[in-house]
């Protein structure tokens, strides 16, 4: 019994059905569910391609928690602390859409800090201008 997800499963690399058939149940529809495993089983995968395909989906795993867990470089830090703002904070918004999750979260402490910091030196600077 074809359903509407038929289609869009016969053109899933075998690597995104196997996630699909194996993955958590809630994150897709019923009929979608069922679409993969009945695309999973006309294909026919022998043992030996499961291993491959599982194989595959594990090394875009460990390149995706890689580059998840990036670190910030220094001299982005040193730009986001001397000039914090607007475009800095839209940046790490672009690196937490590009899967660079903790460079995303430096990004903003880095900006954090340094707006902390020229509020730190201007209640400095009014302090010392009172007391002189």
């Amino acid at each position: 019994m074809e359903n509407e997800f038929d289609d869009v499963m016969r053109k899933r690399t075998d690597a995104d059905l196997v996630k699909i058939v194996n993955g958590p149940i809630d994150d897709y529809q019923p009929a979608a569910l069922e679409a993969a495993k009945r695309e999973f089983e006309k294909r026919n995968l022998s043992e030996t391609q499961i291993v491959a395909v599982k194989q595959e989906i594990l090394q875009e795993q460990a390149k995706d928690e890689a580059k998840a867990n990036t670190p910030l470089g220094a001299g982005l830090k040193i730009l986001a602390f001397i000039f914090p703002g607007i475009l800095l904070l839209m940046l790490s918004g672009l690196f937490k859409a590009e899967g660079y999750d903790r460079k995303a979260r430096e990004m903003v402490r880095w900006t954090l800090y340094g707006f902390a910091g020229y509020l730190g030196l201007i209640i400095l600077l009014t302090v010392l201008n009172r007391v002189l």
